[in-house]
């Protein structure tokens, strides 16, 4: 058997790791792995999705895979709501949400009624125009669409969402375990001069940008991209071997840090946080001249 022990604090900055160890566990020639959670005290929706997918994908593999619960209750309780040890098909009740929170959810397809749920959560933090909901909403299920119509992955896509109020801020993490953006638009004569994953995450944000033939398409992150610009947010991407992240101020890009990761993650990874501070409110360019989001 092998281990695969997990530390404290399981979010975005250390990426880079906890990719490194769910890929040792998908490459491990033993056939029983535990995934050791008993250390961890924190988790943001990026983990869940990633952590989830692994265990799933170590089981497609042919492994047996166990797992120790964390031992820090309020980690346990976040855990026990979402579904996380129900692996990502909810807690077997009605689907269900809350101001704080959507239930993690591994979706085979777009999912209208779970895109509902994560605008629920937005709306409760920041004033959205009945526009700005239902483009948010097409541009979320445009984003869960580019995952079954791209990666080719036989897994489906994990998401999850979470509003931190002492953050002042809401998260959405998208993961899915197919082929990756390069990968993807590669199969495109267009695209096929494209030679590392971090070239492919900065172009896949362009309006237009896609791998789909004869069908409108590459909206679904130039609109998030739009949105997070005026609402002072961040999206990191993570595909194949490159992690790019925008953080946005006043309307304009603050700075774009590019990585390349030293363990090459196979699928993609879109994860999203907004400033949730209630002070904003925000229109479609047609409610409102003054601002022009999508």
């Amino acid at each position: 058997m092998i281990t695969i022990k997990f530390p404290a604090f399981l979010t975005i900055r250390i990426a880079n790791c906890l990719i490194q160890r769910c890929e040792k566990a998908l490459q491990s020639v033993d056939k029983d792995i535990l995934f050791d959670f008993s250390a961890c005290s924190f988790s943001e929706p990026f983990a869940i999705t990633l952590l989830v997918g692994a265990m799933l994908f170590s089981i497609k593999r042919g492994k047996v895979v166990t797992y120790l619960r964390s031992s820090n209750k309020k980690l346990e309780d976040y855990l026990n709501r979402i579904g996380f040890y129900a692996w990502g098909h909810g807690t077997g009740k009605e689907m269900k949400s809350t101001v704080k929170q959507v239930e993690l959810r591994h979706l085979k397809g777009v999912e209208p009624l779970y895109t509902d749920n994560i605008i629920t959560v937005l709306q409760h933090y920041l004033t959205l125009s009945q526009g700005v909901r239902g483009s948010l909403h097409l541009s979320l299920n445009e984003l869960m669409t580019n995952t079954f119509d791209h990666s080719q992955t036989q897994m489906g896509c994990f998401v999850c969402a979470q509003a931190y109020k002492s953050r002042g801020t809401i998260n959405i993490c998208l993961t899915d375990f197919g082929r990756g953006i390069l990968k993807s638009l590669s199969t495109s004569d267009e695209y096929r001069h494209l030679k590392n994953s971090i070239d492919a995450i900065e172009l896949s944000i362009q309006e237009g940008v896609s791998s789909r033939k004869n069908r409108l398409a590459g909206l679904g992150l130039t609109h998030i991209h739009r949105f997070l610009k005026i609402n002072e947010g961040q999206i990191h991407i993570i595909s194949g071997d490159g992690w790019v992240h925008w953080d946005y101020t006043n309307g304009a890009i603050r700075q774009v840090r590019k990585k390349k990761l030293d363990t090459e993650f196979e699928g993609t990874i879109v994860n999203i946080i907004a400033k949730a501070d209630g002070e904003g409110i925000y229109f479609l360019g047609s409610e409102n001249p003054e601002e022009d989001i999508f």
